[in-house]
């Protein structure tokens, strides 16, 4: 009875009184040492089973397409979404009814990305129902906001468990994972390694886990810069503080060690992380951001990259493990070198939002083809304005989707972009403002998801493709690559410009069906079929007329 309701260890180091709910110490208790010895049993027992069932339960799935389709889920505001949807409370992913995760799974997601599962703490709460930024920030994207609408930013963690208003503990998570597995998908959660919650446990058990003041200065310390004991906010290269979290040193090999075990631990549980600010902590940069409270202490440059050991030794516990690093700037190849399996593309969203069709151009044909395939592409997260707001109309965010998300690589959407949404969901809150859904965006989602959710594009051969030109000379509005997967072909044509372009592609792959040269060529978006030469098809090419902001995706033999 003991083993079946035991809950598993937690990795992060512990006070020597045990907190309860409201804030009292439980006052430790004379156990006989028999008793102790069959609990440590039992919950190493416990343990062992669940880690095993896990493993077990993903060695059962069918494997992931090496460019698989993401979907984040802000975890509170989400399950507040459903509390109005069904009438009732539903604050605990147990009570998520399995039919909404279905749904994602019949729209052909392969990973669902539960943002900000972890604990949090009092702290951070505070500061983001206090700080006079955010409340202003607050208001111009939530004008009718309560304080209970400020839920705390999910990226001030204190520790690598389970946020209890969400469940209990490790079994919670893993009820959820079993469940998306029994759907045929995986599930990934937050690794937030560059900095904790300034309450965390960590800082009263070591602060040589934490960056910190120059040792010359004596307190009080730069507000703006410090917490009163010397631990500096959370940074990187041109930001200001995070004057919410507490900056880890990444310098100090027992907190790389920690952070280590708590990627190992997570492994235990879920089939991926994706890693905030993940480039952040490279030795190099951290070194640019820290260098004089680092030398103060005598902190040196580790020989190694903390991602290469950390990836190489989960890998070695879970090889399907996948690792999704969020990064800017030029660091993405170093980043898959240290073994990402997936690196955002901010770069092709902020192309995208120039308009400048030769720069867009530029970055999806410049780049090698294992760069592209190891790249996660988006429009909009939880960091960035919703596309349809950054884009200015929702046909403009549709073809910028359209664009992104046909190239090879990780396929990345966000909470209610299929719904066509305008206002921001800030990481801070609850709820964004209502807004009704967009049947045309609804209807364009539902056609590219049941496209993708193809072997063609899961596993195909992607290439880039020029566009010819037509009578009008609008070919320079159009974009093409094609996929071939074992014989399966697709074509897609992308109109990002507010005009209509008419172009040729050559499809030297073509070929005549039973010795027949007229094939049939389907535009899959629309279900329109169209009578070709495939003799034609290979020499002059294939003739596209695309709409303005818009896209057409061809299957041809």
């Amino acid at each position: 009875r003991w083993c079946g309701k035991t809950d598993k260890t937690n990795l992060f180091p512990k006070h020597i009184g045990k907190h309860t709910s409201k804030g009292g110490v439980v006052a430790p208790m004379r156990v006989p040492s028999v008793v102790l010895l069959l609990l440590a049993a039992c919950a190493a027992g416990a343990w062992v089973r669940e880690a095993t069932l896990g493993v077990q339960a993903r060695a059962s799935l069918p494997a992931v397409p090496s460019q698989p389709t993401l979907f984040e889920i802000s975890t509170r505001p989400w399950l507040y979404e459903l509390s109005l949807k069904y009438g009732h409370s539903i604050t605990r992913i147990r009570d998520i009814p399995v039919k909404e995760l279905q749904y994602f799974a019949d729209q052909g997601v392969h990973y669902l990305w539960f943002m900000g599962m972890w604990h949090l703490g009092e702290y951070g709460l505070n500061h983001d129902r206090t700080d006079p930024s955010l409340l202003a920030q607050y208001a111009k994207v939530l004008p009718d906001y309560t304080t209970a609408d400020i839920i705390g930013s999910p990226f001030a963690a204190t520790n690598y468990t389970l946020n209890p208003e969400l469940g209990s503990g490790d079994a919670d998570i893993q009820w959820l994972a079993d469940t998306v597995h029994s759907l045929g998908m995986r599930l990934i959660l937050d690794f937030i390694p560059n900095h904790s919650a300034c309450d965390s446990p960590w800082i009263d058990n070591n602060l040589d886990y934490y960056v910190r003041a120059p040792k010359n200065l004596s307190p009080p310390y730069d507000t703006a810069k410090y917490l009163p004991n010397g631990v500096a906010f959370g940074n990187c290269p041109g930001s200001s503080p995070w004057t919410d979290t507490a900056q880890l040193n990444y310098y100090n090999p027992a907190l790389r060690s920690l952070m280590q075990k708590q990627l190992l631990h997570i492994a235990t549980l879920v089939d991926g992380v994706r890693c905030d600010m993940a480039y952040i902590d490279l030795n190099d940069l951290f070194w640019e951001t820290w260098s004089e409270q680092l030398s103060s202490w005598g902190w040196t440059s580790p020989s190694t990259e903390f991602w290469g050991d950390a990836i190489k030794a989960v890998k070695a516990q879970n090889s399907e493990f996948i690792f999704i690093a969020e990064v800017y700037g030029d660091k993405m190849t170093t980043l898959q070198s240290l073994g990402f399996d997936f690196t955002y593309d901010k770069e092709l969203l902020d192309r995208l939002k120039s308009y400048n069709l030769d720069y867009i151009r530029s970055w999806i044909s410049g780049n090698a083809v294992s760069f592209v395939r190891h790249s996660t592409h988006f429009v909009e997260n939880h960091d960035e304005d919703r596309a349809a707001s950054v884009f200015g109309s929702w046909q403009k965010a549709d073809a910028a989707a359209l664009l992104s998300l046909t190239l090879p690589g990780m396929r990345f959407s966000f909470m209610d972009q299929w719904n066509g949404y305008h206002n921001k969901l800030d990481v801070h809150l609850r709820r964004s403002a209502s807004e009704s859904a967009v049947p045309q965006v609804q209807s364009m989602y539902a056609a590219l998801n049941k496209v993708l959710n193809n072997e063609t594009f899961n596993e195909g051969d992607w290439t880039y493709s020029s566009v010819g030109a037509c009578a009008d000379n609008t070919q320079w509005r159009l974009m093409g690559w094609r996929y071939n997967r074992n014989g399966a072909k697709r074509l897609v044509v992308v109109d990002f410009s507010d005009t209509e372009g008419c172009g040729t592609v050559q499809l030297p792959d073509a070929q005549a069906v039973d010795g027949v040269d007229t094939v049939t060529v389907t535009e899959l978006l629309t279900g329109a079929k169209y009578q070709r030469s495939a003799n034609d098809m290979r020499s002059a090419g294939l003739t596209v007329v695309v709409p303005p902001w818009s896209a057409q995706i061809f299957e041809y033999p």
